[in-house]
């Protein structure tokens, strides 16, 4: 790297998801590399302070951009947005920030026209679904770049922005020290409750209407045990946010899961949850990207995979995990049988898998990021 830059992470302190994590490890990558990275949270305390401070990053807090707690916010244009101003612009002149790197729709719009005031470049990175409203539109005017985590979500942008766009997929941090994934297998099933020689299907992140969590009731209503007849239980890992999905707690209650679907809530860490699952499931739609089923290949654990995300890009179905159109329950059901009851398949897929998550590494991401940093400023310059 030739070139070191100050840098700000802006977030709302009390709202988290895989797309937080996703950017926190780049945040962290980026330090490693050598640039000087600056978390920015609107709010005290939260879930995104504390995962920084675990990764020793250095986090300056702002004032909340609402005194309604997290998920209860409209996500919508809001005046406290526009209020952020002065002290967001403040924030950039104090620490002299070279680059603001927005990584979800709330900050853009806030910290848009600050960067602008504040002459510092805007980054979009973007890892969400496009809407189309003008304050959205604003950002992206103002965005000097745009960073799409994923053809998939690239392609939902309008033409004039995706002429600035470019693609990099999320990257993931290597999995902890979990040893022995079958020390893993004993350990959370001991903390479920459940019998040892239990086949546990895992579903991961955040309980929103749009991840469909709900599909993992509707498999274990049809498969109560592997062909080896070992049962099968679920586990969903994840806190609970607004949409939220009822239908998880509809489905639990008419097919009398209590006892075979645990629900945890936030675990940590996560990747000991992870490696004790005999399989995965993705079935979200309109996913950006879906970084659990990168973690979890690498993990060695199977996937299935929905047909509507980011991350089939990088899976081929069949051979490095199994993809299913979302809504097509008897798919699901079927492909976890297959990933439950061919042990070969399985080994020959993980195998093929982890091929994939070695090109996702946080080096690799921070050094296409950077590369992105150097040509803005060099364009800047000529300017």
């Amino acid at each position: 790297m030739t070139a070191t830059f100050t840098i700000g992470f802006p977030y709302v302190a009390d709202r988290f998801g895989g797309s937080t994590a996703s950017s926190l490890v780049l945040a962290q990558a980026l330090r490693e590399a050598g640039h000087r990275v600056h978390i920015l949270t609107h709010g005290t305390g939260g879930r995104v302070t504390e995962e920084a401070a675990t990764l020793g990053l250095p986090v300056t807090r702002l004032p909340p951009l609402s005194e309604r707690p997290s998920y209860s916010r409209p996500d919508r244009f809001r005046m406290e947005q526009l209020l952020a101003f002065r002290y967001a612009r403040g924030a950039i002149a104090r620490l002299g920030l070279d680059i603001v790197h927005a990584n979800d729709i709330t900050t853009l719009r806030s910290w848009a026209m600050p960067s602008l005031a504040g002459q510092a470049a805007l980054i979009a990175h973007w890892r969400s679904n496009y809407r189309d409203s003008w304050s959205v539109k604003m950002g992206l005017r103002i965005a000097a770049r745009v960073i799409a985590i994923s053809r998939y979500s690239l392609l939902q942008l309008p033409a004039w922005v995706r002429e600035k766009a470019v693609v990099e997929y999320n990257a993931f941090a290597a999995p902890g020290a979990i040893g022995d994934r079958r020390a893993a297998a004993v350990a959370i099933r001991r903390e479920l409750n459940i019998p040892s020689n239990a086949a546990l299907v895992g579903v991961f992140g955040n309980l929103v209407a749009r991840k469909r969590t709900h599909v993992l009731a509707d498999i274990l209503k049809a498969v109560t045990h592997a062909t080896d007849g070992r049962p099968v239980f679920g586990v969903v890992c994840g806190a609970r946010s607004e949409p939220y999905d009822f239908e998880l707690d509809r489905k639990i209650a008419e097919f009398g899961l209590e006892g075979r679907l645990a629900r945890p809530g936030f675990v940590r860490p996560v990747e000991s949850w992870m490696a004790a699952c005999d399989v995965v499931l993705a079935p979200a739609i309109q996913e950006p990207f879906g970084r659990t089923v990168i973690e979890a290949l690498a993990l060695g654990v199977p996937v299935a995979v929905s047909s509507d995300a980011g991350v089939c890009e990088l899976i081929r179905d069949g051979e490095s995990g199994i993809l299913c159109d979302p809504h097509d329950i008897p798919a699901w059901i079927g492909a976890t049988r297959r990933l439950l009851d061919d042990p070969d398949m399985v080994r020959t897929m993980v195998q093929s898998a982890a091929r994939v998550a070695t090109h996702l590494t946080p080096a690799y991401h921070a050094a296409r990021v950077s590369a992105i940093y150097e040509d803005l400023s060099r364009e800047r310059r000529a300017a």
